[in-house]
């Protein structure tokens, strides 16, 4: 009662200072009137106090909102800003408000488990609010600093921190650094055990070579010397000055000859093997291989007429772009290897045709063929069987590899049933 008398005499005062200049209205009108009045003066006292309640009031024309009605509103309007952050933060980012001095005034944090953030002097408040970027805070935090020159009621001149830890960043990159050391582990034995190998494989290699050039040394050295040795015991033939022995002077002039021109011969091939070796340009042109195994052909049948000599040409180009001389003796050296290691008689068949894109030479004889044991080191240089009794210095089939490598082809070997099959690939030109 006591609170409807109070409304009632407000309302009262209201209508008389409104209605001084006017007649008073029937007594049958006034009761509206002061209910109107009262809820007015309610809804303008409301008004400074909660924006939410005055809203109500207006909108609710029964009158002023049951307390019940206004109550979740307050709530509402209490809990919106922890709502708001709690939905937009994610639970890394840590939202600290301060004020000029540093001290925090406002908090809002991401998550409650977020390391401390380190305290913060005015002065580096300022210089990490003149920086563009994110800048490091400790060992846990990347934050932006912005100055608000008012960024309230309460707190002028503060300072605005949006920090991210990076605690989960580390710990993913520790993660990560784990994985990649674990499974690197067999990557790195398997390099290791593959660097052990490749460095025996070097290791056999270069003894292999070094092998290589100590048996080819002492070959030169022998080769060089027989001639040598021949050479002196003729020369002391020929120094008899006795006519009765004019006659064996005269042989041991004749071999003397030959055995220099064997020298020469085996020093020419050691040159040319040099230079070969060492890439040295060839006289380049365009050869004709038809006419150039004819040649050679020709001259094995009239030097050698116990060898006979059959000739197998392909029909079509085989020109190639290589030097005529070398060309002509990598024929030669294998129509006279077929010829000193085969008994008279033995046919040599020369071979010249095109395979897929390449000039192919064969040298085939029907003789006893090559010993097994030789097959793997035939091309090498001195190379020769222990039983043969063939002249010559084991240096025709290493030239013949060489000027083939030379020229961009190869040399093989063939399996046969009977006898040697050589096979040589030249590129053809383009």
């Amino acid at each position: 009662m006591s609170g409807t008398d109070g409304a009632e005499s407000g309302a009262a005062a209201g209508v008389t200072s409104v209605s001084s200049s006017a007649p008073a209205p029937p007594a049958s009108d006034r009761a509206p009137a002061r209910s109107s009045k009262s809820s007015t003066s309610s809804t303008a006292n409301g008004s400074d106090s909660d924006p939410d309640s005055a809203i109500t009031s207006r909108s609710d024309p029964a009158g002023p909102a049951a307390p019940a009605a206004q109550e979740p509103a307050a709530r509402r309007a209490g809990e919106r800003p922890g709502s708001l952050t709690l939905s937009l933060l994610d639970e890394n980012i840590l939202v600290l408000v301060l004020d000029a001095h540093g001290k925090v005034v406002e908090r809002y944090p991401g998550s409650a488990g977020l390391p401390a953030f380190p305290s913060l002097t005015p002065g580096r408040l300022k210089a990490s609010a003149a920086r563009t970027g994110p800048s490091g805070f400790g060992e846990a935090y990347r934050a932006q600093v912005v100055r608000v020159p008012l960024a309230g009621r309460t707190h002028e001149g503060s300072y605005v921190v949006t920090a991210r830890s990076t605690a989960e960043d580390r710990r993913a990159v520790e993660r990560l650094v784990q994985v990649e050391t674990t499974a690197s582990l067999p990557l790195l034995a398997t390099v290791l055990f593959g660097a052990r190998r490749l460095g025996r494989r070097e290791r056999r290699e270069q003894q292999d070579a070094e092998r290589r050039l100590r048996e080819f040394m002492a070959a030169a050295g022998h080769e060089l010397r027989n001639p040598l040795t021949t050479i002196s015991g003729y020369a002391e033939l020929a120094r008899v000055g006795d006519p009765a022995f004019e006659p064996m002077r005269q042989e041991a002039l004749g071999r003397i000859a030959t055995e220099v021109g064997r020298m020469s011969t085996l020093i020419d091939e050691l040159v040319l093997l040099t230079r070969l070796d060492l890439g040295q340009p060839l006289q380049l042109t365009c050869v004709d291989l038809a006419q150039l195994c004819r040649d050679a052909a020709s001259a094995a049948r009239d030097c050698h007429p116990d060898h006979p000599v059959r000739l197998l040409l392909a029909p079509g180009d085989h020109t190639v772009t290589g030097d005529p001389l070398r060309l002509h003796q990598l024929v030669a050296n294998l129509l006279n290897n077929a010829r000193v290691h085969t008994p008279p008689g033995t046919t040599t068949t020369l071979g010249l045709g095109t395979e897929d894109g390449y000039r192919v030479i064969e040298v085939m004889d029907d003789g006893p063929g090559i010993p097994q044991e030789l097959r793997a080191r035939l091309f090498e240089p001195f190379v020769r069987g222990e039983a043969t009794k063939a002249p010559g210095s084991g240096l025709g089939l290493s030239i013949v590899t060489a000027i083939a490598t030379a020229h961009g082809g190869t040399v093989l070997l063939e399996p046969s049933g009977d006898g040697a099959w050589f096979r040589v690939r030249l590129p053809a030109p383009l």
